[in-house]
């Protein structure tokens, strides 16, 4: 774990990775090594540059700040190891590109950790789709805010422009990617608003538009300064299914049971439940279980790049008042 004091990496992904059934922890990179007085029996404290060069590490989790994410994942491929990188994979599309070009070089395996992909509810979701639950899909709706504002903390990294912060990239990721996995597609393009915080220099909420082939859309927003979690709302022809706790339930505080609702073109509705499971455990287990097998990654590199290249046309949208084409990644762009 390159970066041991961030509360994703504290709470969540270090206590997965130990409960995982096909990885251990073993070793925390900090930049002040000292610093970190309880990292669990067996587990090394290094330094970020003896964590990537350790020959006992196979594979590297990066929970850093943003505009980190390259360096540490780039330094990672070329001493040999795997990188499972935190959300957003980069700050930009080309970043991302890049990176899949030097793990591809390297012979080295990396994913975006997007957790929530790898929670059933979504597979339900998918099947209800796939039998007709409710008709031909028509639009997507996608929100996840966290009130961090009340008050704001300037000592986080989320409020820093220079560590890659603001909500779209913390927030925004995951609504867009919902939005791509739901619908099972790319936009073409893009109409987009944030808030900045003359404060910090950064979006502190977003809200656009996607625009899908076939007339499809996707409403999406998020914001540091709500708390409306994260959820989800597919509507079709003849109906729509909402999922409440869609994106980050069970993280902190929060319900872990999963509710599925779908509703039809009369108003019935009807609700299925899923019982609570540990969606980071999914995560590294997933990953490394690709790692072992010498199999694809679960989230393929294209989804990540893709992922940003809506971003980063949702963030021009935004800066410049305007709509904005995507051009989506392809096999081949490189």
């Amino acid at each position: 774990m390159l970066g041991a004091k961030s509360w994703i990496a504290r709470e969540a992904v270090m206590p997965a990775i130990q409960k995982s059934n096909n990885g251990r922890l073993a070793a925390v990179a900090s930049r002040d090594p000292a610093s970190i007085r309880d990292a669990g029996n067996g587990v090394r404290v290094l330094t970020y540059e003896q964590l990537v060069a350790a020959d006992s590490v196979d594979a590297i989790y990066i929970p850093l700040p943003n505009s980190l994410h390259f360096e540490w994942a780039k330094r990672a491929a070329e001493e040999g190891k795997s990188v499972l990188c935190e959300k957003p994979l980069a700050i930009n599309a080309q970043e991302a590109e890049a990176l899949a070009d030097i793990f591809e070089r390297c012979g080295t395996g990396l994913m975006e950790g997007f957790m929530y992909r790898f929670h059933p509810q979504h597979r339900r979701v998918r099947e209800l789709i796939d039998a007709g639950a409710i008709g031909d899909i028509r639009e997507v709706r996608a929100h996840l805010s966290v009130d961090l504002m009340n008050p704001a903390d300037p000592d986080n990294v989320r409020f820093k422009a220079e560590l890659g912060g603001g909500a779209l990239l913390d927030m925004g990721c995951y609504c867009v990617s919902a939005a791509r996995m739901l619908l099972d597609d790319e936009p073409s393009a893009v109409s987009g608003w944030w808030r900045i915080d003359d404060r910090f220099g950064i979006d502190v909420a977003a809200a656009g538009i996607l625009e899908f082939p076939r007339g499809r859309v996707a409403t999406v927003s998020c914001s540091f300064n709500a708390n409306g979690n994260g959820f989800y709302t597919v509507i079709g022809r003849d109906g729509m299914i909402e999922v409440p706790r869609a994106l980050i339930l069970g993280a902190g505080t929060r319900l872990g049971e999963a509710i599925i609702i779908v509703v039809d073109a009369d108003g019935h509705r009807r609700e299925e439940n899923l019982p609570a499971i540990n969606q980071y455990q999914a995560l590294v287990e997933a990953f490394a279980g690709a790692l072992l097998s010498n199999g694809p990654m679960p989230i393929p590199l294209s989804d990540s790049i893709n992922n940003a290249r809506a971003l980063d046309a949702f963030a021009l949208s935004a800066a410049e008042g305007r709509r904005v084409t995507i051009s989506p990644f392809a096999k081949g762009d490189g």
